[in-house]
Formats: structure tokens, C-alpha cells, sequence
């Protein structure tokens, strides 16, 4: 079943760069020569690589699997608005020539309209790639009705999504330890996918080296992602984050300065490669929830079972808030809340749009983030 999904995708993903090929080829061939053969060579390269580089990431060296990574990424965020654009335009073109509306000089100079279509793709890449790159604090001010022991005030960073690989490298998470350590936390959590796929380029790079760094009062924790799953080497990943100080939590309950509960929650998906989750009711056994009980679960789904739980606060991430448009109305639909801050009475949702990003090094009405949380609790 999975491979006939598989054949049906790349078939529908290769039509589709064929109708964006051939447009993009007659409009450019209508004002400068150009090479037939060698430009459906490089087409099919950039259409094809981040689909090789996946499916070979694990048998081709680090270099090649970046270069195919890099480069197939930023041509799927290409070819989602390049598809638009040909398909608005072409569908303009119908109605116009029915009706008899379309102007001489565009008629007389089609290859203008594909040269701006380029240029226009290229200036969202750019600005998508500064969004991308430029991380920004989003800071929130959360109060929860209970009392915290001797604690009046948390001072929190969190940071989720960080994609550690091929594209995202150690100076980022240098970069954004460095953040992190100016905020001055108590307390610093990982909410998952710190790692892309693949362990290989995060081992040969050192690059959770750079987690020792962080300095917080009471430390810093991890839970896992879906990607870390998906990388068939999560207790790999969990044994490599520990030797670092970080304290991962799978399916895991703290009590910190006998004030409040860290939950740490095995990622959902975990499910699919042999992972158990346990309840969240399990998980709260024992636990006195007169005091604060902070959640850290990397998706934000199934909202019912927090809430009724009692959880005063939920840290999720996941979603990215669709990286770019259009998908963030895809994920708009798919959570109650994929992006934010959401208050329900007592039960307090964060959720982050990521440091990093998966596929593309692009976002377009996202920006790269670490969230500063300031936590106020009952006198």
C-alpha cells in the first residue's frame, strides 16, 4: 500500500513539474535562446533532488546529501509558487481569450510574464530564506491560579523544531544556545524534533556539543518528535542528549524544588516504530496537582485530554505554522491551535512555529523562533 502511495506521488509531483517545465520553457525560448536538452537537465535535477537526497541519505556522503538537501528544498517552496502563478495566470489567459479581453502587448510579449513570474518567486525565496535564518524571541506572559512553593516567578526559554542535520547545522544551535543563555532561564525546554532524520551528520559535526552550553537554574529538558522517531535511532539520540546534561523525558514526571511538575510525554508518533506513550492520567499518578504541572508534548493535538487532566500549561510545537503559505492554512484547519498562545480557563497552550525548518530553508509569513515564557504564579 505504501509503495503504490509513493508511485502515485511521484507521478502526480512529476505531471506537475512538467506543466511548470514546459510553460516556463515557452515563455523563456519566446525571448532568448535556449538549450532543450539542457534545460530540462537542470529542471529535472532540481525537481528531483530532494527527493534523491531522501530516499539516499543514509548511503551517499554528507557533502552530496546536503548539496541534494539544500538544493530540492529550496525548489519544493520554488514549486508551490511557481504552480500558482501558472496556474492563476493560465486560467486568466482562458477566460481572457473567451472573452476577448487580453491586451496586444501582453499577447505580443508572453515571455515578460514568465520572466516575472521568476523574479517574483525569487524575491519570496530571499525573503523567505531571511525569515528563516533570523530567529526572533516571541515572549508571553502566562499567570496559573496555583502556588509554586517558595517560586512567585519562572523565567522560561523553550525552543522546538530545531531539525538538526544536512541543512541545519551547529552554528545555528550555537547561535541559538547564545540566545537562549541572554534571556537568563530557570528553566529551558526542547519541545522535540531537534534532530531531522538522520543521526549520521549530527554525530560526525559534534553538534550537540553546543547543548552543554546553556546555563538555566533548575535545567534543561527534551522530549522527543516525530523525527526523532522517524530516524530509527531514537535511543541513540536520547543516550547522545543526556551526555550533555539535558534531561530527556520520555514519558517522564519531575518534581522540581518541590514547587511544580515537568511532564515530558513520548512523541505520538512514537507509537508507529514500537514506542509505547503512555495516558496522560498514567503519567499524573502520584503526582499532587495542587501544584503548577507544566506539559511538554511536541504535538498539539488531542487538546481533551490536558484539560480535563488539569494541566495548567501545555508546550508544543510541531506544526510550524505551515513553514509557508499556502500550507499554514493547511495547519490552521488540522489544530485547534498550531500556532500561539491559546488560554481555556485554567489550561494555558504554547505552541511554537520552530527554529528550524524541514525542507526548505524558507518561510514565508513564519519567522524562526525561540519563546521566552514568563510564568507568574498565586502568592
Amino acid at each position: 500500500m505504501q509503495l503504490i502511495f509513493i508511485g502515485v506521488f511521484v507521478i502526480i509531483y512529476g505531471l506537475l513539474n512538467y506543466y511548470i517545465g514546459i510553460r516556463g520553457y515557452n515563455g523563456i525560448s519566446a525571448k532568448i535562446p535556449v538549450n532543450r536538452l539542457l534545460y530540462w537537465i537542470i529542471f529535472v535535477f532540481f525537481a528531483a533532488s530532494y527527493i534523491i537526497g531522501m530516499a539516499a541519505r543514509n548511503h551517499l556522503p554528507e557533502t552530496v546529501g546536503r548539496i541534494l538537501n539544500t538544493v530540492g528544498g529550496y525548489w519544493i517552496a520554488a514549486f508551490v509558487y511557481l504552480l500558482g502563478f501558472v496556474v492563476i495566470i493560465d486560467i486568466l489567459g482562458f477566460i481572457g481569450r473567451k472573452l476577448d479581453m487580453i491586451p496586444g502587448i501582453i499577447k505580443n510579449n508572453t515571455w515578460f510574464i514568465a520572466f516575472a513570474v521568476i523574479a517574483a518567486v525569487a524575491i519570496l525565496l530571499a525573503v523567505g530564506t531571511y525569515n528563516a535564518i533570523v530567529p526572533k524571541i516571541s515572549e508571553y506572559d502566562i499567570t496559573i491560579n496555583k502556588k509554586a512553593g517558595n517560586i512567585k516567578q519562572l523565567k522560561c526559554a523553550m525552543i522546538s523544531d530545531v531539525h538538526l542535520g544536512e541543512i541545519v547545522g551547529r552554528d545555528r544551535l550555537r547561535n541559538a544556545v547564545e540566545l537562549i543563555n541572554g534571556m537568563e532561564p530557570d528553566m529551558v525546554f526542547i519541545t522535540g524534533d531537534l534532530i531531522d532524520g538522520s543521526v549520521k551528520p549530527v554525530k560526525n559535526g559534534n553538534m550537540l556539543e553546543e547543548l552543554k552550553g546553556i546555563k538555566a537554574r533548575f535545567g534543561a529538558y527534551f522530549i522527543t518528535g516525530n523525527h526523532e522517531h522517524y530516524s530509527n535511532a531514537v535511543e541513540e539520540i536520547t543516550e547522545m542528549i543526556e551526555e550533555t546534561g539535558v534531561t530527556v523525558l520520555r514519558d517522564k514526571t519531575v518534581k522540581i524544588n518541590d514547587s511544580l511538575y515537568i511532564v515530558g510525554r513520548e512523541d505520538m508518533d512514537g507509537q508507529r516504530f514500537g514506542h509505547k506513550r503512555a495516558g496522560l492520567t498514567e503519567l499524573l499518578e502520584g503526582v499532587d496537582t495542587s501544584l503548577p504541572v507544566i506539559v511538554l508534548d511536541h504535538q498539539p493535538s488531542k487538546l481533551d485530554e490536558p484539560r480535563k487532566a488539569g494541566v495548567d500549561l501545555q508546550l508544543s510545537g510541531h506544526t510550524h505554522a505551515g513553514q509557508f503559505f499556502p500550507a499554514s492554512l493547511v495547519t490552521n484547519m488540522m489544530f485547534e491551535e498550531d500556532f500561539g498562545y491559546l488560554k481555556d480557563g485554567g489550561f494555558n497552550l504554547v505552541v511554537s512555529c520552530g527554529y528550524g525548518t524541514w525542507g526548505p530553508t524558507v518561510r514565508i509569513g513564519s519567522q524562526s523562533e525561540i519563546i521566552k515564557l514568563n510564568i507568574d504564579f498565586a502568592e
